[in-house]
């Protein structure tokens, strides 16, 4: 009984603290213009009204119940090009169209996470939180939110992973009306991955599949 008990109490601290290290975060970032859209994601409305800030705050809890980790990633979002990859790709909205982890955008380049404590000052370490996002994190905002540079600078860029650069690449060809562009992508994406029975190039292939019909044919 008095191990139960321990162990309640446990995870009731757990979940007390995460909760109110997410809120605290929440309020803090607020005054920079963040909105949560739902627990641990919030979005910024820009000086575009096609595009968003997307901030995630990813929760570490190896070191719950005495302290939550929390690393704050930061991205961009496209209305335009985020209808498209919902309807072919199936992704779940709010789509990140880029995203970079706070920590990479710092003059220290590396990981880097705030620490909750359940007996420190959440508000504090929240305010710091947010005072880096602002002051670190809105430039890349900012750079990314603008559509001309975007389209321009994100193939050459190092923020697309290999298993979304033929995905986000196409649709972001089709947002620009160069349909023929973005077919040749799909093409040679196709091509690439023929004969691959792998989840990727199956799940390539449906997205071809849909995009080709879905968008291509407008």
């Amino acid at each position: 009984m008095t191990t139960g008990r321990r162990r309640e109490t446990g995870t009731r601290t757990l979940a007390n603290l995460a909760r109110a290290s997410q809120d605290a975060c929440v309020t803090a970032l607020r005054r920079y213009g963040f909105i949560a859209k739902r627990r641990g994601l919030l979005l910024q409305r820009g000086t575009s009204r096609a595009a968003s800030g997307w901030l995630g705050l990813n929760l570490a809890t190896w070191s719950l119940p005495q302290v939550l980790h929390i690393n704050p990633v930061v991205g961009v979002r496209h209305d335009t090009l985020e209808a498209i990859l919902v309807s072919t790709a199936g992704w779940s909205a709010p789509v990140a169209s880029v995203s970079r982890p706070l920590g990479y955008l710092m003059p220290q380049n590396t990981f880097v996470q705030w620490d909750f404590s359940a007996t420190g000052d959440l508000t504090a370490v929240a305010e710091d939180l947010a005072h880096a996002v602002a002051t670190y994190g809105q430039p890349f905002i900012d750079h990314w939110s603008d559509w001309s540079t975007f389209s321009r600078e994100v193939a050459s860029s190092d923020l697309l992973l290999d298993n979304v650069r033929f995905v986000m690449l196409p649709a972001v060809a089709a947002v620009n009306g160069d349909y023929e562009l973005a077919d040749q992508l799909i093409r040679q994406e196709l091509e690439r991955t023929a004969g691959e029975q792998d989840a990727y190039s199956n799940g390539y292939r449906d997205f071809a599949e849909r995009f080709r019909r879905t968008v291509l044919t407008h």
